[in-house]
């Protein structure tokens, strides 16, 4: 049990105030004028307190024995329940205690350090859902068997050391699937005050009384999110020196609590209308290679490199039967880019006024050096129908690094490399917009922009202008970058001095270096750091250079 509280006191008074009048600087008379009023007490007087407790009850039970030298036995059963009180909430929701409680066990069984499974389970209990649909059950299961350890496998055992198959499967409940605002999915809130919604009536209609409005609709119905998981792995080991471990992996995630975004107006819906509605499916791989070697008694070396690929894809949101197979998410991935497809630019007026309208009026709102679109269903407008999807997702879905020390003799060399792949991001235009909010131009704006001199239909940036352009700033493949990279991330290089020049009497070792971070980034996207994604004028991933000496004393 924990609890914390807070009480403050804030006293004030109001002082008196005087300004000078008709004061000369040669120092001639002058007179003092009330500016405030003051006390000459405390005036003012405020207390605030705030206070909250926590309280969490556990209970383990545990087994664990090994029958003849070979069965292994384990078991664990843990019983919770844990509770949060806060008494200084804005509502009386908030002053509610927030509860959760469950069980959840473990059995375990080995045989001959060669075969391995175990079976889990949880049942969670959440007060956010309601009575009926309050508690979930999530199995899971996995199994193992060190082929490398089986008789027959012995003749290998000098080059294949290690080789571990494992499969794992099994269900996975979240509760929190929305803000702290959304806290009981099974009661409503209804604000039977809402003037905006009141009505008049008599013979002058001074008879007025508030409406009400939903703000937020009860769904009994809503409960976990499952996600329902399986993982192949394998672990392999080469003579010694090198350990690989490679995982294919699964996930199909129901029940998604998000918004039905395409419910009629017909309803008479005041606020939006959440549900268990969507689904989801990912998939992918993790892998890793280590290497370990020592060459000689002076040459040694270190490394590991790994690579992670996950792609996923929406299988279900709610959307209605669009008219047009390219406005459909499902399918595509979660973090999927979507946009326009920029053609060029305008060249001239002629150009924008023969071409299907584009968001607003020719001539005000686009047209010679403004960004062009092509009308992808062909229906002589461009608007939202025509966004398809672009490019990457946003995340990307594939990250790898490499990582490497070694030594020869008194030296002794560290590198690490990240990067990262198969990933997009829009260029703002908004945030570097030139001239907008007295906003200098970057460098690839004032040498490659749009203008009458430079009528070029494929300039970095559009003809320029003073105030923000709506048809310029729209999500395209004008501004689609490729935001995969690599990057030195640190490397240190490092000398230790003979112990011929070191008194050993004072120091025992002295170790001269240099280290740095960011030094090199690799890149298709060089205006700026692409790990800054969109917005060039965000502060910028710092390069850093070290220089130092180490001792042991």
């Amino acid at each position: 049990i924990k609890s914390y509280s807070l009480n403050g006191t804030s006293r004030n008074y109001k002082p008196f105030l005087y300004g000078i009048d008709n004061a000369s600087i040669f120092g001639g008379n002058f007179s003092l004028t009330p500016l405030q009023e003051g006390t000459e007490y405390i005036d003012e007087f405020e207390l605030s307190s705030y206070s909250d407790s926590k309280t969490y009850f556990e209970l383990i039970t545990q087994y664990d024995r090994t029958f003849k030298k070979k069965h292994a036995l384990g078991g664990l059963v843990v019983l919770y329940r844990s509770e949060a009180l806060n008494t200084s909430g804005n509502d009386y929701l908030a002053t509610l205690p927030y509860r959760n409680q469950g069980v959840s066990g473990r059995a375990t069984y080995a045989y001959d350090s060669r075969y391995f499974s175990e079976l889990n389970f949880g049942y969670n209990g959440s007060e956010r859902f309601a009575e009926d649909h309050r508690y979930g059950f999530f199995p899971s299961a996995g199994a193992g068997w060190i082929v490398s350890n089986e008789k027959f496998f012995e003749g290998l055992s000098d080059k294949i050391n290690l080789l571990k198959l494992k499969y794992t499967f099994g269900f996975v409940g979240r509760d929190n699937i929305s803000d702290a605002s959304n806290r009981f999915f099974y009661l409503s809130d209804v604000n039977l005050a809402d003037w905006g919604r009141g009505y008049s009536f008599g013979s002058d209609f001074s008879n007025a009384y508030p409406g009400y409005i939903v703000n937020t609709y009860a769904n009994p119905l809503v409960s976990w999110e499952v996600a329902k998981k399986t993982n192949y792995g394998v672990e392999l080991g080469l003579y010694d020196m090198f350990t690989l471990q490679l995982d294919y992996f699964t996930e199909q995630r129901t029940k998604i609590y998000m918004q039905r975004e395409y419910l009629p107006e017909t309803m008479g819906s005041t606020s939006e209308v959440w549900g268990n509605i969507g689904e989801a499916a990912s998939h992918g791989i993790d892998a890793s290679l280590d290497f370990n070697y020592v060459f000689s008694p002076k040459l040694w070396m270190s490394s590991r490199a790994n690579f992670t690929y996950a792609t996923n894809e929406v299988v279900q949101n709610g959307e209605p039967n669009y008219a047009y197979a390219h406005m459909s998410r499902i399918g595509n991935p979660i973090n999927q880019m979507y946009g326009y497809v920029a053609e060029r630019l305008f060249v001239d007026v002629e150009e924008a006024l023969n071409s299907p309208q584009q968001f607003g009026t020719v001539g005000s709102d686009y047209g010679a050096g403004d960004i062009k679109y092509v009308d992808i269903n062909e229906d002589g407008v461009i608007d939202e129908s025509d966004i398809v999807p672009i490019g990457f997702p946003e995340v990307p879905e594939i990250v790898y690094g490499f990582g490497v020390s070694s030594g020869y003799k008194a030296f002794d060399l560290s590198i690490f490399l990240q990067g990262s792949a198969n990933q997009s991001f829009f260029i703002q235009p908004e945030s570097i917009a030139p001239f907008v909010n007295e906003r200098n131009a970057l460098e690839v704006i004032a040498e490659n922009h749009w203008s009458e001199d430079n009528p070029d239909p494929y300039a970095f940036w559009p003809k320029l202008s003073t105030l923000p352009s709506d048809n310029n700033q729209k999500p395209s493949t004008w501004w689609l970058r490729n935001g995969s990279f690599v990057r030195l991330k640190t490397i240190e290089i490092g000398y230790t001095l003979p112990e011929g020049l070191i008194q050993k009497k004072y120091i025992s070792s002295v170790r001269i270096y240099f280290s740095g971070m960011n030094l090199l980034t690799f890149s298709e996207f060089d205006l700026w750091d692409p790990e800054m994604a969109g917005n060039g004028l965000g502060y910028p991933t710092q390069k850093v250079y070290n220089f130092g000496i180490h001792l042991n004393f």
